[in-house]
């Protein structure tokens, strides 16, 4: 019986700490460049600006939001290029310290999970700052 009761209260333990790993705003802001292909990136800066590159031309994005309580985070933005408008859902995971998993559902029902059925999949990798040059000043 004492072996049952541990064994409960491990899980319950283990449960808590699961829950409370979800993601962040932090873990997916900053800048990040789509893996082999320079000419998309996406560039989240804080919580009311979101830069979208495809194909070398930036995007307008004209309202967001994210669902940070989903696994995957669900994030859904409006945009506007040169030709047109248009609507995009999305689903988004952290797969590593500095990479994510995005699949972009554009003007079509979103899944909940990914999946190759649907939507476009793209890995990003976090765009590491360049260390700038510091000057100094002598007399």
């Amino acid at each position: 019986m004492k072996k049952i009761i541990m064994l409960v209260s491990l899980l319950a333990t283990l449960n808590v700490t699961g829950i409370s790993q979800k993601t962040k705003f932090q873990d997916i802001s900053g800048a990040w460049e789509v893996v082999g292909d320079q000419s998309a990136s996406l560039n989240i800066i804080d919580s009311s600006s979101i830069e979208f590159t495809f194909l070398g031309e930036k995007k307008t994005i004209t309202g967001y939001s994210i669902d940070l309580s989903k696994s995957p985070c669900w994030l859904d933005f409006s945009a506007t290029d040169s030709a047109s408008a248009f609507k995009v859902k999305s689903i988004v995971q952290r797969v590593g310290e500095d990479v994510l998993k995005w699949q972009l559902f554009i003007d079509e029902e979103r899944s909940p999970y990914f999946t190759s059925g649907r939507g476009e999949v793209f890995y990003l990798k976090k765009v590491k700052p360049s260390a700038g040059v510091v000057a100094s000043t002598t007399q």
